[in-house]
């Protein structure tokens, strides 16, 4: 899927524009990385302001040392975790700016040249410094045609406090703000921190100048809901400006190595040779289309379609998945009829009518024994999985199937599973309540997942034989979307999933729907003791496999070690 989406984006690319001196930029980057880690009101972070001095005025360029200060930074709580308690920070580093253009609102576009201790901070942040250097010197000679501001900020590190004291300052006088940070990785160039701030309109201005740029860019759908629910967590300076009530977004390269994580990010790892030259040009490119063209004002929300530089108003978004969630509902409601099975001996009305309550009883005994075993391997580390996940979840999926399907076979035995509907309605029923609950909660970025299932479910006895299968296909986006095993990576590595939560639950829940739309199919089926027997010991087969699976596997890392550097302690070994 990754690669789809990359392989789609690439190819909707246009003709590569006027960029800046890659060559150039990657000099700067080895000129700061040799400097050394660089933290904030250090002997480094002095050298690395220095450096910056004499190269802008050696381009004959004079820029203003913008004094930081202290700085009061806010409270931060996201999904009830307390981040950062409020308090005040003091640097002695300073903002350096360099203007362009006519006077007016400016476009401030932003890097900081600060690092955490120990990392030489290449990707982290030499890589955006250089490209704003050069930037520098193409606006030296074509001045843009609207204000432009520089900033090279100081102690992003500790809670963008460069940042937050030029937001302060500047606001009023400040059109749009884009960070760099994190550019020049070998990942997708992507937009994030795209707050309610950022609409249709602004999506649109860098859509087109992508496109004038020859550069692919995408709005990851995930990323957008983030920055709309938490705008306090940016942790980019463009949050010093959205905080602010003033429009900015984040661009930064989705990762190295072919993940959308990079397990150099604040380690030693994080070297000069780590930085791509075509993630540098592009991001030139980029940032030479977006100053040629003033911001355009606000008018309204948006919506940038996936693995497309294609943005339509957010009311489009909106309408189609409330006719989606209408469908399903209209298809439910007018179910069509059926004989109902005929069974030698008719059954008291209590196992008549409690078919789907056993099989939601065998479903949960099934989770809880896949979590039971899951745990049962992963000793003293609380996700071991996330080392391997797509190798996890085929044993965690193999070992609750065939739990669920061997508890079914017992119950099959005391009484007939009958009621072939209700399995059908649950799994569309259940498919649009995860829909609703994620439009309702302001994010139908993220419903059609489940809503567009919800229809091809609640359709699939209105369609031939044959074809109906292929109709419950869309229950599986969920889970194959969600636990896509780059996803779950980036989330933790993100803070957004914590560990401590089985990998077995997230299947339970997420393949539910998937699991009652097979009910549906086998209980119309006419059973036999042949196939009964054949499903019985194939869910066997999977129980074992699964197991010693997860019995065998070995997390990269210890728990100890996964507790001190989470996600790069898979790395730590071969620090320099």
């Amino acid at each position: 899927m990754r690669w789809l989406v990359l392989a789609l984006a690439a190819c909707s690319a246009g003709t590569p524009g006027p960029g800046i001196d890659v060559d150039r930029a990657m000099q700067h980057v080895g000129e700061l990385c040799a400097i050394g880690p660089r933290p904030g009101d250090g002997p480094e972070s002095r050298r690395a302001a220095a450096y910056l001095d004499a190269q802008l005025e050696v381009m004959g360029l004079r820029p203003e040392h913008f004094a930081v200060g202290a700085v009061d930074l806010p409270a931060i709580e996201v999904l009830g975790v307390h981040w950062r308690s409020a308090h005040r920070v003091e640097t002695t580093d300073p903002d350096l700016l360099v203007r362009f253009g006519p006077p007016g609102r400016a476009l401030v576009i932003t890097a900081h040249y600060d690092t955490v201790p120990g990392s030489p901070g290449a990707v982290d942040n030499a890589a955006a410094v250089g490209i704003l250097l050069e930037l520098a010197r193409t606006l030296r000679d074509q001045p843009p045609p609207q204000p432009v501001l520089l900033a090279f900020t100081a102690n992003e590190e500790i809670g963008l406090v460069g940042a937050e004291a030029l937001a302060d300052k500047l606001g009023p006088d400040v059109e749009l703000a884009i960070a760099l940070d994190l550019v020049g990785g070998s990942g997708p160039l992507v937009i994030n921190g795209a707050s309610t701030l950022i609409g249709q309109s602004e999506l649109a201005w860098i859509a087109g100048a992508a496109d004038r740029a020859g550069v692919a860019i995408t709005a990851p759908p995930v990323h957008r809901v983030i920055s709309r629910w938490w705008p306090q967590a940016e942790r980019a300076d463009h949050g010093a400006f959205t905080r602010r009530g003033i429009r900015a977004v984040h661009f930064y390269d989705r990762g190295q190595d072919g993940e959308r994580i990079d397990l150099a990010y604040h380690s030693p790892r994080d070297l000069p040779s780590r930085v791509d030259r075509a993630s540098v040009a592009e991001v030139g490119r980029l940032l030479r289309a977006l100053v040629a063209t003033p911001p355009p004002p606000h008018d309204g929300d948006g919506y940038w379609i996936p693995a497309t530089r294609v943005v339509v108003p957010r009311w489009t978004l909106v309408a189609g998945e409330l006719l989606l969630a209408a469908g399903a509902l209209a298809l439910l409601f007018w179910l069509p009829r059926r004989t109902p099975t005929r069974l030698r001996t008719p059954l008291p009305w209590r196992l008549r009518n409690s078919g789907l309550l056993v099989g939601l009883a065998c479903f949960g005994v099934a989770a809880a024994v896949t979590i039971g075993v899951e745990r049962a391997f992963a000793g003293d580390h609380p996700a071991p999985w996330l080392h391997a996940p797509l190798r996890a979840e085929l044993a965690e999926t193999a070992v609750f199937a065939g739990t669920f399907g061997l508890l079914t076979r017992v119950a099959a035995r005391l009484a007939p599973w009958i009621g072939d509907r209700r399995y059908l309605a649950l799994a569309s029923l259940l498919l649009l309540a995860f829909g609703g609950a994620w439009f309702v909660l302001g994010a139908p970025e993220l419903a059609w997942v489940w809503l567009v299932p919800a229809v091809t479910v609640a359709a699939a006895p209105r369609l031939p034989r044959a074809v109906a299968p292929i109709a419950l296909a869309p229950a599986l986006l969920p889970p194959l979307l969600v636990l896509a095993p780059a996803q779950l990576r980036e989330a933790a590595f993100n803070g957004f999933l914590p560990p401590a939560l089985p990998l077995a639950a997230w299947i339970a829940v997420l393949a539910a729907p998937t699991f009652a739309g097979i009910g549906w199919y086998l209980r119309r089926q006419t059973p036999g003791p042949l196939r009964s027997l054949v499903l019985a010991m194939g869910c066997g087969l999977a129980v074992v496999v699964g197991t010693v699976t997860l019995a065998i596997s070995r997390p990269a890392c210890t728990g100890p070690e996964f507790h001190q550097f989470h996600l790069a302690c898979e790395q730590v070994r071969t620090w320099p």
